[in-house]
């Protein structure tokens, strides 16, 4: 046979090509034939020759052998380890400023949980509300959240606290501010009577809400009654511009909250905010409420107990000086605080979970 490809022809692609030229005479047949002789042979001609040229692209371009080596099973992780057969790890993270912020600042902090424990850590950015469903349907490992919706899913769904996140000055503790204008009329806590107000979540915002929630009706003052207004904003930085602005008269936020947007050059100075009935005390930052325990990690009650038990021995062993700490503003990890103070919060404001057995 005529040698039309340099590889010379297989049977089977021979055999199409045969195929491809009947199917090609048959649509041929359709024509008047009278009319369109010399079309016909000229679309014969053609067809013929891109047939050929097209096999002969295939057959140049097909490997003359494949390869016997057997195809490796083993998957890269996102945190770049090679792990061949163990699922990935689902770390939700609560996402107080947004979900990229949470990534960057948490991923080198999940980088070095794979390298130690060896498994593939997938980081989860977690709402306020949406932490309760990722738990109630499984479909996260461990959790890191802020010690109110902690305790909350705790108590519905019997996590298992592993350690307390420590922050650089402050430790294992953190507070809440009530914070106005410095120029404002609003001196005391009275004052708020009448005013428009903001925070994070009424339902399971720790310092960002329900902690000065807690401190004014401990003086008399209910929030949902005697503000003239009281409105959710998920993010803090926004209710630090807002009372900045005057489209509110006072807000609620965390300790630390200020002193970061300075950080991220949001706001030059502190000079224009007056922090509500400060406490008198030694802690690092000026705070209004009682000081509580800081964020907790805690395990699914589904999750392997060898893992839960690696997972808690790396972050209670990570380095002092692990670059990961400093991305994520934090100075180490300790044995888990008690949170009792947190539970008799969610029982005298009868807060999601305050009846849970």
């Amino acid at each position: 046979m005529f040698d039309f490809c340099a590889g010379g022809y297989h049977d089977e692609v021979f055999i199409k090509l045969k195929l491809s030229l009947i199917i090609g005479l048959a649509m041929i047949s359709t024509f008047d034939l009278s009319k369109l002789r010399k079309f016909n042979i000229d679309l014969i001609a053609a067809l013929t020759c891109t047939l050929i040229l097209t096999s002969c692209s295939y057959t140049d371009s097909a490997p003359e052998s494949i390869s016997e080596s057997p195809v490796s099973e083993e998957t890269v992780d996102s945190n770049g380890l090679d792990n061949p057969s163990e699922p990935v790890v689902r770390f939700g993270v609560l996402a107080k400023n947004g979900a990229l912020a949470v990534h960057d600042r948490y991923a080198p902090l999940l980088d070095y949980l794979s390298e130690v424990t060896g498994r593939p850590f997938e980081l989860i950015a977690l709402s306020q509300d949406n932490q309760f469903t990722h738990v109630a349907d499984g479909e996260l490992d461990f959790i890191a959240s802020n010690p109110l919706a902690s305790v909350q899913i705790q108590r519905l769904y019997r996590t298992e606290f592993l350690v307390t996140l420590e922050r650089p000055n402050t430790g294992s503790q953190f507070s809440g501010l009530i914070i106005t204008r410095s120029d404002s009329e609003i001196q005391t806590l009275s004052d708020l009577k009448g005013k428009s107000v903001a925070c994070v979540n009424f339902e399971t915002a720790a310092g960002g809400c329900l902690f000065q929630i807690y401190h004014l009706l401990q003086n008399n003052i209910d929030s949902f009654k005697d503000f003239a207004s009281f409105v959710e904003n998920p993010s803090q930085d926004n209710i630090i511009l807002a009372v900045l602005n005057r489209t509110i008269d006072a807000g609620f936020i965390r300790t630390g909250e200020l002193e970061k947007m300075m950080r991220d050059n949001l706001i030059e100075n502190t000079d224009e905010i007056r922090i509500l009935d400060p406490r008198q005390d030694d802690f690092f930052f000026t705070h209004t409420t009682d000081l509580y325990p800081e964020w907790p990690v805690a395990s699914l009650i589904s999750t392997d107990t060898e893992l839960v038990k690696a997972v808690k021995e790396a972050l209670l062993n990570i380095p002092s000086d692990h670059p990961a700490l400093e991305t994520a503003n934090l100075s180490s990890f300790v044995p888990s605080e008690s949170y009792e103070s947190i539970h008799s919060m969610i029982e005298a404001l009868q807060l999601k979970s305050w009846d849970a057995q």
